[in-house]
């Protein structure tokens, strides 16, 4: 109604399966209560929404971009811009004169919305695959700033993929404090159906996440790595730990590599493939190629063939304690084993 500050307006609807966002790689449907409001020559909106389902595919790192030095130029784009803020600069001419002629000019908005991201809401992408739950609530009181998001949200059922292995999330937190694209990340993900907790840590910002690897008890990263990759403790040859140093690495310096571009030995549906060089004097009689397959948490077996022999040698190993291993041993010769294993630095 009109009064003595302007018109006054007080507005409640509510939102049913309404669909936001219908591109193929964002789907996001929303239900919940909306109040809108003006006075004071400012709009207030209030707001509980849910949302009833959601997926978002993340685009993969391997997307081809242009290099930051490559300036593409278009005469019509230029034109429109050119003629986009002409506009622009008769509308703010205009504003201007009638806050000169009406002091009491329109305010920003204020706008003030809880959302609930429900028990359907899927990201997949960078590696992950999971659900997220939690609440955000998002603010806006400016004309032309971002809005400021606050709030936690929770994996829920995730896995990440490294070296061709899926790991479970078992910690997965994104907070936010202010802009909407660059949460803090607290994410441990751990390789299943393994004796020794090993996995991937992330920590950090969306834009400057931090990598490590992880191990309970601690281990080397090389050790770490090898449980990820192999399920299994490193042999000690040095031409494998090398291998596991430099795989290290590499992962300590990418994030969110394409799952799709697993290692050979997952594309085999593998744990390991190895191989082990000649002798230090170029002899092929100690040359070999590995087999592996974790088949439970406490079973591997291994098949290794000799570059110089006729028959392979099919490892079985099974793990009693986190110490103490049965080897069994068959091809060229038969034999059992009990392995029991102290570890220091």
């Amino acid at each position: 109604m009109p009064g003595g500050s302007g018109i006054r307006m007080n507005l409640q609807g509510q939102i049913r399966a309404l669909r936001v966002l219908v591109r193929s790689d964002r789907q996001v449907t929303l239900s919940g209560d909306l109040q809108a409001g003006l006075q004071d020559r400012q709009v207030t909106v209030r707001g509980q929404l849910r949302t009833d389902r959601g997926v978002i595919i993340l685009p993969p790192d391997t997307a081809p971009s242009l290099g930051t030095d490559v300036v593409v130029r278009s005469a019509a784009k230029e034109r429109a811009a050119a003629e986009a803020a002409a506009r622009a600069r008769e509308r703010g001419e205009q504003q201007e004169a009638a806050a000169v002629n009406n002091p009491q000019t329109a305010r920003p908005p204020d706008i003030q919305i809880a959302l609930d991201f429900g028990k359907d809401f899927a990201v997949q992408g960078h590696g992950i695959t999971t659900r997220l739950e939690g609440q955000l609530d998002i603010r806006a009181s400016g004309t032309g700033s971002p809005p400021r998001i606050t709030g936690e949200l929770r994996t829920a059922s995730g896995m990440y993929r490294a070296y061709g292995q899926q790991l479970n999330v078992e910690t997965g937190v994104l907070r936010f404090n202010g802009p909407y694209d660059n949460p803090q990340l607290d994410v441990l993900a751990i390789r299943p159906n393994i004796s020794q907790r090993a996995g991937v840590q992330i920590r950090g910002t969306a834009s400057a996440p931090r990598v490590t690897l992880y191990s309970e008890p601690p281990l080397s990263d090389a050790e770490t790595l090898s449980w990820i990759m192999l399920g299994r403790a490193s042999a000690a040859n040095g031409g494998e730990a090398i291998l596991m140093q430099q795989a290290a690495l590499a992962l300590l310096g990418k994030l969110g590599a394409d799952p799709s571009s697993g290692s050979l030995a997952s594309r085999f549906g593998l744990d390991e493939i190895g191989f082990k060089g000649p002798n230090p004097n170029g002899e092929l009689q100690e040359s070999s190629v590995t087999l592996g397959k974790r088949l439970s948490q406490d079973f591997y077996v291994t098949y290794e063939r000799s570059m110089a022999g006729t028959l392979g040698t099919l490892y079985l190993f099974y793990d009693l304690t986190q110490r103490l291993t049965l080897r069994g041993q068959a091809g060229e010769h038969y034999g059992a084993d009990l392995i029991y294993t102290i570890k220091y630095d």
